[in-house]
């Protein structure tokens, strides 16, 4: 996996009237991505091609026209299938939209909603993301990107989200509070640490669990094994940096790898492009 992407196109977008949100329109014939996990919503429409991937133990297929739906933190890797030409775009929501989103429908104690079906048909909601994405690249004025964001946010929500977080047959059981505590040490453990070289023994003493079950347990509350949770946060780090300007040189350093060579291979694994063609998106 992680192969270097074949790519007509990969643009990314951010726009400073929309703190939380970032649009990627990419194209790929092959392979591009590992899993990964993003902390934002991941709300897109695929423009052709078709891809099948994994989530939360089910496997699903999008094609031309169909809208895909995931949620914050559940890994994924959404690669086009074998012989297919699939060009996508995609916009990352941080929760924090969603979560305003599903209080204004439901109620001030709303939680942040899930999607239970990951890909469905939806015409006037696809039409919404593209009519969205136009108006950031054409740098339209504020207030036109803000409602059409609220719109097709509200739409999602209403006609096809439910309340989240759920548990139940289709996510397994609920972890016990003590595997839960596990998960969340090692998490803050490795962000505490994002540019040290790690051990499995210590984060097994930060789990107070033995190494084989800490990986067990994390495994199976995040999608990713730990030093892969490690890479998606440090390259999560690197794009907020790159995003802010810094040369790549100076985010590989910041971010934990050995050298540009090596923070440009895995960035690209878990994102899909180089961090310099990361660095060319934003409003120019």
């Amino acid at each position: 996996m992680g192969k270097t992407p074949t790519n007509r196109q990969v643009r990314f977008w951010r726009d400073p009237d929309l703190p939380g949100v970032e649009v990627r329109r990419s194209s790929y014939r092959e392979e591009a991505f590992r899993p990964h996990v993003h902390d934002a919503y991941s709300l897109g429409f695929i423009e052709h091609g078709r891809t099948t991937f994994e989530l939360e133990g089910g496997r699903h297929v999008a094609t031309a026209g169909q809208l895909v739906f995931i949620g914050p933190g559940l890994a994924h890797a959404c690669n086009p299938d074998p012989d297919s030409d699939m060009a996508y775009t995609m916009f990352y929501v941080a929760p924090a939209w969603l979560t305003a989103t599903a209080r204004e429908l439901f109620g001030p104690e709303a939680e942040p909603p899930r999607f239970p079906d990951p890909v469905v048909d939806d015409g006037p909601l696809a039409e919404r993301l593209r009519a969205l994405q136009t108006a950031i690249a054409d740098n339209a004025d504020r207030l036109e990107k803000e409602t059409l964001l609220v719109q097709l946010l509200a739409e999602a929500v209403s006609r096809h989200g439910a309340p989240g977080p759920v548990s139940g047959p289709e996510r397994g059981p609920a972890p016990r509070p003590a595997g839960r505590d596990a998960v969340r040490a090692v998490r803050d453990y490795l962000a505490a640490h994002l540019a040290e070289k790690v051990s499995l023994d210590e984060l097994a003493e930060a789990a107070s669990l033995s190494r084989c079950h800490l990986l067990r347990v994390f495994q199976a509350a995040t999608g990713l094994p730990p030093h892969a949770y490690q890479n998606q946060l440090r390259v999560d780090l690197g794009k907020r940096l790159l995003a802010q300007g810094l040369p790549v040189s100076r985010v590989a350093a910041e971010t934990g790898f050995a050298d540009q060579a090596h923070f440009t291979r895995v960035f690209r694994q878990f994102t899909g492009a180089t961090p310099g063609q990361y660095l060319a998106g934003g409003r120019s």
